[in-house]
């Protein structure tokens, strides 16, 4: 299959057409617009507190986020727990990840891969050898697309597959923690 906009235009319809059924008391999907509502809110409030009241205020954000962003490794709660600690280190991570990049995704790619290192170099000095806390594909850009959902896309490597699977696209973005955003945020456009 090759893309075509036959596809894409498909993927919508079959939305539209199931909405109601998505967004009912069983499912409630319509629960990550509402995260995405406040999360950029919660989040500019908690990077202007005292450090001391830090990690606090990045718990009120994480919590926002529901299950969209940790999983069993728990890379936002990671954040929180580092925030106890170093909480001015934290935030500059946030800010830096933050910064206006005009949408040159290689100055996102610098931003997300110091973002990676920092993040690394804190589970290393607070929790050596533990697999728990680290950031990834899916955490980062959910930092990123939650924060600023109309130049952002959210990475989940499972979810993407079959997306580009559907419309017929055949790229590749890479895998893991090293995907090429240019490939992939083409696919998302």
């Amino acid at each position: 299959m090759t893309f075509t906009n036959d596809n894409i235009s498909q993927v919508f319809s079959r939305y539209i057409e199931n909405f109601v059924k998505i967004n009912e008391d069983e499912h409630e999907e319509y629960y990550k617009w509402q995260v995405c509502h406040e999360f950029k809110n919660l989040m500019d409030k908690s990077l202007k507190t005292e450090d001391y009241k830090f990690s606090k205020a990045l718990m009120k954000v994480k919590e926002c986020t529901i299950n969209i962003i940790n999983s069993y490794i728990q890379p936002f709660y990671g954040l929180v727990k580092f925030a106890e600690k170093e909480p001015s280190t934290v935030k500059q991570m946030f800010r830096n990840l933050y910064v206006y990049d005009a949408e040159n995704l290689n100055v996102q790619m610098k931003k997300i891969a110091d973002f990676f290192e920092k993040s690394n170099t804190l589970v290393g000095k607070y929790f050596p050898g533990s697999y728990l806390y680290r950031q990834n594909s899916h955490s980062v850009s959910a930092y990123l697309f939650l924060y600023d959902p109309d130049h952002h896309y959210m990475y989940k490597a499972t979810e993407c597959k079959k997306m580009a699977d559907c419309i017929g696209f055949y790229d590749s973005w890479g895998s893991g923690n090293n995907i090429k955003r240019d490939i992939f945020y083409r696919m998302c456009d």
